[in-house]
């Protein structure tokens, strides 16, 4: 926790006050107070003294000593709650038990001070270490002493500094087992509430949105106008702070996260490799899919990737533009120059890296050439003997299939009876993505790797892979319904146009028909071979063609419009069962031209994919 950091930064203070006190020569000390910091979350602040002198903070020595200092008079709460944490810091360690000091009367005389009056004058921050050390001890948390530091923390929420009530919030939220401390946790919410124009640090505003659900939406609201407000003055760390806490939580809120993003981009220049990375994940956990964002970020990310020693932030940084759907080629380029460096000084790829980094080129459709070296070493590092579970093996071969690397050994692990079977029908939680996947790899072996003579799927046979149902997404919907309208005019169904088909390949084909070289529509019944898994009634005339309509929709390509691995690899399966596939991309369509506009679009495009020469 970041408060946490700050505490540390604070110790310097602490261990002045302790330097510049007179130390009883009785005590046997601690090396160094340093080490007590050390072990501790927190630490005891220094109050006034009502006396008008300091009293020394107790140290770490034995039990003993400890409660020794206990036995003087006029002991400050302050230095009871010292005590009791540094008494906690030994039990943790195993030095004392329960016994050693539960019946002592100078502990019980500790416990006694803090039931009193005189706990007001003690730092929040030191309470919540006692409160912590008291449970250590064992201390019920019905005793007087834990309610009285509980009460002490609820009136002090009214008027502590904004950072220390944001520290109870952290505190109190799994402490709710009592009344008492179901009612601190109650008034630190409302005071937050209430205090909520105090908040100007960009770390308090990421830790209220990680607890989003504990507020009102009315205060998570103005919460958010605060942050819109201040954007100017937050750093672009803590910028980056709101937005991973933002995703975390799905706030979508879309003004916030153009002004955020437009901040971040603008002093992208101030970020590191893992703020860069924390943002791209949160914009994928949004799916804000906006490309200059995405551009302005990667090109900064771009020149950090060489220096980095962290895999996991490349990962991250992988999964996010595999997500995303977004291809900056140069980025994933320096993370395959990175891992490929590595390897060159003979540090092996861990099985992670691998499998991300291909399945992040297979769905951005990246295969480079110079790149093939590394490409083909991970594809043959990987097997199933690794220990990957069936679903990660699945995606791996999906994967390596999609960039054309698969080796009959990688076909054959997921197309055996074995494997496929228990996946399909073993397997509780047996995805349509699952299925899908192998299919496609079921009809990769069966037309792109004529080689390969292992086992297949009969898919005609089975019944679950035969009437698989794809839902499309909304949008899908109606682009191609847009789209069906038109072409419907020059292949109307059911005689000239097969609509909705299911290929058995892995995909649908949102149309089937058949036409001549002049774009004239034949009988699709007759002459359909079902995408190769069955006998037309009739052969093909010559100079015929059997075509698919596809419709390629925002869903089903990159961030710019190029087709995503999953769109172009079902286009190259439906090519190799013999179809030529007439593709309708959301960019080249106007989805509220009139009918007659799109028709006439659709008409001249397939011609002109025909090679049928256009009248004048």
């Amino acid at each position: 926790h970041f408060y946490k950091r700050t505490m540390i930064r604070n110790a310097s203070k602490y261990l002045f006050i302790i330097s510049r006190s007179p130390i009883p020569s009785s005590w046997k000390l601690a090396p160094t107070t340093s080490a007590l910091l050390g072990q501790h979350d927190t630490f005891c602040s220094e109050s006034s003294s009502t006396g008008g002198t300091e009293q020394t903070p107790a140290k770490i020595a034995d039990l003993g000593s400890l409660l020794s200092s206990a036995e003087k008079n006029h002991l400050q709460a302050t230095t009871a709650c010292e005590i009791v944490i540094a008494i906690a810091s030994l039990k943790k360690e195993s030095k004392v038990s329960e016994a050693d000091y539960l019946q002592d009367e100078r502990f019980l005389k500790i416990m006694k001070l803090l039931e009193g009056n005189y706990t007001s004058k003690v730092e929040p921050m030191a309470i919540i270490s006692s409160l912590k050390a008291l449970g250590e001890l064992g201390i019920n948390n019905e005793s007087f002493s834990v309610k009285n530091l509980e009460n002490t923390l609820t009136w002090s929420s009214r008027s502590c500094p904004i950072k220390e009530l944001v520290m109870m919030l952290s505190f109190t939220i799994n402490r709710k087992k009592t009344e008492n401390q179901k009612l601190l946790f109650n008034e630190v919410c409302k005071s937050l509430e209430r205090r909520w124009v105090e908040i100007k640090d960009g770390k308090l505003f990421a830790s209220l949105l990680h607890y989003s659900e504990l507020f009102s939406p009315q205060f998570v609201a103005k919460l958010e106008d605060r942050i819109a407000d201040l954007m100017e003055e937050i750093s672009p760390g803590d910028l980056s702070l709101i937005l991973a806490a933002m995703g975390k939580k799905k706030r979508r809120n879309v003004p916030l996260l153009k002004s955020l993003t437009f901040y971040l981009t603008k002093h992208r220049n101030m970020l590191d490799i893992k703020q860069i990375s924390d943002c791209l994940f949160a914009l994928k956990q949004l799916s804000y899919k906006d490309q200059d964002t995405l551009e302005r970020l990667c090109a900064q990310l771009e020149g950090l990737v060489k220096d980095t020693a962290s895999s996991p932030v490349l990962r991250s940084v992988l999964i996010s533009l595999g997500q995303l759907k977004y291809l900056h080629a140069p980025v994933v380029d320096r993370i395959m120059d990175w891992h490929q460096a590595r390897l060159d000084k003979s540090i092996p790829m861990a099985t992670k890296d691998m499998t991300t980094l291909l399945m992040t080129c297979a769905t951005l459709n990246h295969n480079p050439l110079h790149h093939s070296s590394l490409l083909d070493h991970m594809s043959q590092s990987l097997s199933l003997d690794l220990g990957q579970p069936e679903q990660v093996w699945l995606d791996t071969v999906w994967s390596i299939t999609i960039l054309g690397r698969a080796t009959p050994h990688h076909l054959q692990s997921v197309l055996t009876p074995a494997f496929h079977t228990s996946l399909l029908y073993h397997t509780a939680t047996t995805s349509t993505q699952a299925m899908i996947k192998l299919l496609n790899i079921n009809a990769a072996a069966k037309l792109l790797y004529p080689d390969y003579q292992g086992p297949t799927m009969k898919v005609v046979e089975d019944a679950l892979l035969k009437d698989i149902k794809i839902s499309p997404s909304l949008a899908k919907v109606q682009f191609t319904q847009s789209v069906m309208e038109a072409f419907t005019s020059l292949f109307p169904p059911p005689r000239l146009l097969r609509t909705n088909v299911n290929t058995l390949l892995g995909c649908v084909a949102e149309g089937e028909f058949i036409c001549d070289s002049s774009g004239k529509p034949l009988q699709v019944q007759e002459l359909s071979n079902n995408f190769g898994s069955s006998e037309p009634e009739k052969p093909l005339p010559p100079n015929a063609h059997r075509m698919a309509l596809v419709t390629a929709s925002f869903q089903d390509c990159l961030i710019g419009g190029e087709l995503s691995g999953l769109t172009a690899f079902n286009i190259k399966l439906m090519e190799a069962a013999g179809y030529k596939v007439f593709l309708v991309k959301y960019t080249d369509w106007q989805q509220t031209s009139k009918l007659v506009a799109r028709v006439k679009m659709l008409d001249g495009r397939l011609k002109q994919m025909l090679g049928v020469k256009s009248e004048e």
